[in-house]
């Protein structure tokens, strides 16, 4: 393995790392509670709920709770009209962060293997990528349902590994929540952060990332490093 990323791959989760598609998830949110009579979160707290996919999102919107579990008729309900108004909003205010495109691009430039892994729906992954150009960088894309299990598990990453040819150890994940860094984590894989995102960086720092970065573009150096420190 060397720094010019052959024999490489580098692992981005979607929301909150490259696209920062919060806007448009809190506004299904508020369309859906508001259909069943409840008042929804603010939108830094619908932030903080996401990363474990839309059914957690929702039983976070509906309780308050990081953990909390909602009454089954509630949250059938809100998830009906949750998954309905996303389908239909699923890239109206969001864009990628900063820097985004360029790094993706220079990261190809330089022969590494792209993928996104998420723990969103299929049906709304693909185009929100398409609608922001960005599914043209990834040879491999999962979704939270493109598998039997989701980040934090490792099945995710050890998939794309797998699919490229390439050891877990010599993939990186970057990622902006403690279930990217748990993944990478369970795979065997180092987990670059970005503090930018809907995690809780310091979280995050407690499991000792390989690195924590302010702008996307501060991965392309590291991983070049990372390999020479393999």
């Amino acid at each position: 393995m060397n720094g010019r990323g052959e024999g490489s791959a580098i692992i981005f989760d979607l929301d909150g790392t490259l696209v920062d598609s919060a806007p448009d998830i809190a506004a299904s949110v508020r369309h859906a509670l508001s259909r069943i009579g409840r008042q929804a979160p603010s939108l830094a707290r619908i932030r903080a709920y996401i990363g474990n996919g839309a059914e957690r999102l929702i039983h976070r919107s509906l309780t308050g709770d990081i953990d909390g579990i909602a009454d089954s008729r509630l949250f059938d309900s809100a998830s009906t009209h949750f998954f309905a108004h996303y389908a239909e909003n699923v890239c109206c205010r969001c864009e990628p962060y900063p820097k985004v495109i360029d790094t993706l691009r220079t990261l190809i430039g330089r022969g590494y293997r792209l993928a996104c892994v998420t723990n969103k729906p299929a049906r709304f992954t693909q185009p929100l990528l398409e609608k922001l150009g960005l599914d043209r960088f990834f040879s491999i894309t999962l979704s939270g349902d493109s598998l039997e299990t989701k980040k934090p598990s490792p099945e995710q990453l050890l998939a794309v590994a797998q699919r490229c040819g390439i050891a877990p150890q010599y993939c990186t994940m970057v990622g902006d929540t403690v279930t990217d860094v748990l993944a990478a984590r369970n795979a065997n894989m180092p987990i670059i952060c970005v503090n930018y995102g809907y995690g809780d960086i310091a979280e995050m720092v407690m499991h000792n990332p390989f690195a924590v970065v302010e702008t996307i573009d501060q991965i392309i150096n590291l991983v070049a490093e990372e390999a020479t420190a393999l």
